[in-house]
């Protein structure tokens, strides 16, 4: 198995000389999850590269399940992650360059960064009374290319950030249904609750809040909870 190096580039760190960007092999990431090691991910990541293009759009793409991905043996071997629960395996890719708002889930995920990746995580503790978040209280690290990091449950983060301008790709590996639409039931039973942390529930398994400027995702009803700058990443060539 190749050894993947978690050291941040230099040249990523003199774009960036505001921003603390931590590898991911650092103490620090500890609080949020772990780097995974003991999974083989290769034959997954091949065919990431052949169904996903990177286009010249300034957009982020996601697709909550790619059965080309769930139907190899490398992607079954992800179901024991979630003890054995059916999982759906997606992708996240595009062009970001901010934080733009943060989610959580119920469940662990699987992230696999299929190219280098940055990611914006913060402390489930730092969301204040399921009301806002402060956007400096997010951490950003470095995932290498082929590296596997399994998320703990309630910690924050969004779409990964581009380290290179021609974007990025990742795949998330979930528990089967995160991120669909509620259903009319769900949504009627949300309406009619007076729990603060329903406000945050946006879709199946992903309690979520946006940063003011993603008018969008306002008005489809996320909460403008996401406080401060919308924090900035500059990637490299």
């Amino acid at each position: 198995m190749q050894e993947l190096d978690f050291r941040v580039p230099q040249s990523l760190v003199a774009e960036n000389p505001t921003t603390m960007i931590l590898s991911a092999k650092s103490s620090r990431f500890k609080k949020y999850g772990r780097i995974v090691e003991s999974v083989v991910v290769d034959e997954l990541l091949k065919k990431a590269h052949e169904l996903i293009t990177l286009s010249d759009e300034e957009k982020t793409f996601y697709i909550p399940s790619i059965k080309e991905l769930e139907e190899m043996e490398q992607g079954k071997n992800l179901s024991l992650f979630f003890g054995g629960m059916d999982i759906e395996i997606g992708s996240c890719y595009g062009k970001n360059e901010r934080i733009n708002g943060a989610e959580y889930h119920k469940s662990p995920e699987l992230f696999i960064a299929v190219t280098d990746c940055l990611q914006f995580l913060s402390p489930y503790d730092e969301l204040d009374d399921f009301a806002q978040l402060n956007s400096c209280k997010a951490e950003v690290f470095y995932f290498p290319k082929g590296s596997v990091a399994l998320i703990e449950p309630n910690v924050l983060h969004l779409a990964p950030c581009s380290v290179h301008k021609n974007g990025f790709i990742s795949l998330i590996v979930l528990p089967q249904g995160t991120n669909l639409p509620l259903d009319a039931e769900d949504l009627a039973r949300k309406s009619n609750s007076d729990d603060p942390e329903l406000r945050l529930l946006y879709k199946k398994n992903k309690y979520m809040l946006a940063h003011q400027s993603r008018t969008h995702l306002i008005n489809d009803g996320v909460l403008d909870g996401l406080k401060g700058e919308n924090r900035h990443i500059n990637p490299i060539a």
